[in-house]
């Protein structure tokens, strides 16, 4: 039984870091599977990361440094998680400027039922090609596959781990940067018809032009994002890979 404690510690440290990523719903690809697929996927993950390390490797400490082994493994985990959770808060973000921009923000006010709140349709829209694309371009492999190469330079319960602001703050604006990048063209053009509209409320100040236009905007929007959507995979997974690459840099590493 002694031999196997120095394997079931490496083994609950190695779970504890693919728990984000594999588990929790806001940070998890797989949020849209079964809770106890994402279990077996973690599980699965965590043993195969404890067989593939160095022989000899092993966890030396007392009950303290466990505790903050335990607290680091989870850190390094949502990290991991931040890297598919803010380009996804980005691209939503992005669709939900372009519903502003467009006027299906004005749809709440018709909608007896959203009480609760707004809703961004095109940022659904876009989180739903999203999550298609993450998987059609092999993006969630390129994501494990960094958070288990991580187990080379930071070990599980391994020391030496340091939460950098800098690289934080780095991989929060290139993610925001480049979701806007995906609905910028969408955000030139409603800009030039408000153009348009402003031009067209001072010739004719006694006709209600924003309602009148709204049609116009809104069909103007779409068509913008439908031709867009040529370039979106490209876009997307440059999103996703420049914010995989910038985790090393979250924790302290090169």
């Amino acid at each position: 039984m002694e031999s196997m404690q120095p394997f079931l510690t490496l083994f609950g440290l190695a779970t504890l870091r693919y728990l984000p990523l594999a588990v929790l719903p806001a940070l998890s690809p797989l949020a849209w599977a079964p809770t106890l697929v994402r279990i077996v996927v973690m599980l699965a993950l965590a043993w195969l990361t404890v067989l593939a390390l160095p022989e000899g490797a092993g966890f030396q400490g007392g009950g303290g440094r466990l505790v903050l082994a335990i607290l680091g493994e989870l850190m390094v985990g949502a990290v991991f998680g931040l890297a598919f959770m803010l380009p996804s808060a980005a691209l939503h973000s992005a669709g939900w400027v372009v519903d502003m921009q467009a006027g299906l923000g004005a749809a709440t006010l018709f909608n007896p039922g959203s009480e609760s709140g707004a809703e961004s349709l095109l940022g659904h829209a876009l989180m739903l090609a999203m999550t298609v694309l993450f998987f059609v371009l092999d993006l969630h492999l390129l994501l494990f596959r960094a958070i288990a190469a991580s187990t080379q330079w930071l070990p599980p319960g391994g020391a030496g781990m340091r939460l950098d602001v800098e690289g934080f703050m780095q991989l929060l604006g290139a993610s925001f940067v480049a979701g806007v990048m995906v609905v910028a063209p969408v955000v030139v053009g409603l800009f030039c018809v408000d153009l348009g509209v402003g031009y067209a409320s001072r010739s004719m100040p006694q006709a209600n032009v924003y309602f009148l236009a709204l049609p116009l905007k809104i069909a103007v929007a779409i068509g913008l994002l439908a031709l867009t959507l040529a370039y979106a995979p490209a876009l997307m997974g440059r999103l996703f890979g420049e914010a995989a690459a910038q985790v090393p840099s979250v924790l302290g590493g090169r």
